[in-house]
């Protein structure tokens, strides 16, 4: 990738900073948690491509036993140009996590490597971040913030998913992210986009005794 910017010449860096800040807000490639912005993976990815660095998964290990689903995975970035490591990240993911108790395997281990791809990132681009105005810490690495929703919350706007217009992968990754929600502002947010995107009850063919309760204890949310 010849034409890759280089961090190593400041008029460069700032271009990258700036270019980062205008993508990742425009797509909306960050998390909102207690009043700060933390850059989703996607983000992180964003920055390495504009830098001609890639991330490779190395490894993934299944720790899992019989009262817990866990995987651990390991992840260097490489520079393009010349194959170089430049970074390496490790992380695990496990069903034992407060936001993750829904997951099914598959989940846990692909979060295992999409922490491990952001922490591998973070060693090498945490102030690049800082300096496109966005926190240095992947929004992957933050589930041990405190837990204001709950899973009274999490089911309530679980139910509101299965009555909405949402289908295929899209109602899959809302499933995966409502699952992950944990303040109060995502929660609102969330709830005002179901909200707004569901179909009635009277455009449910047969509805059954489920879909009118979830529509009775929508109205009085």
């Amino acid at each position: 990738m010849e034409n890759s910017l280089s961090l190593a010449k400041p008029q460069e860096a700032l271009q990258v900073a700036s270019t980062l800040q205008t993508f990742v807000t425009e797509r909306k490639l960050t998390a909102n948690i207690q009043g700060k912005n933390y850059p989703l993976v996607e983000a992180w990815q964003f920055a390495g491509s504009q830098l001609g660095l890639i991330p490779v998964v190395k490894e993934v290990k299944n720790l899992s036993n019989e009262f817990e689903l866990k995987y651990e995975a390991f992840v260097e970035v490489v520079r393009l140009t010349d194959g170089l490591v430049l970074s390496r990240g490790y992380a695990v993911c496990s069903n034992k996590e407060h936001s993750k108790k829904r997951f099914d395997e598959y989940a846990i281990a692909s979060m295992a490597q999409t922490r491990a791809v952001g922490k591998a990132y973070r060693n090498i681009l945490a102030w690049l971040m800082k300096a496109a105005g966005f926190e240095a810490t992947p929004a992957e690495e933050m589930d041990f913030i405190k837990d204001e929703v709950g899973d009274e919350g999490r089911d309530f706007l679980l139910n509101l998913l299965e009555t909405s217009s949402y289908e295929g992968k899209v109602r899959d990754r809302l499933y995966s992210r409502i699952t992950g929600i944990l303040n109060k502002d995502e929660y609102e947010k969330a709830k005002t986009d179901l909200f707004n995107n569901q179909v009635g009850i009277d455009a449910i063919t047969n509805p059954s005794q489920k879909d009118i309760n979830t529509h009775l204890k929508k109205s009085i949310k």
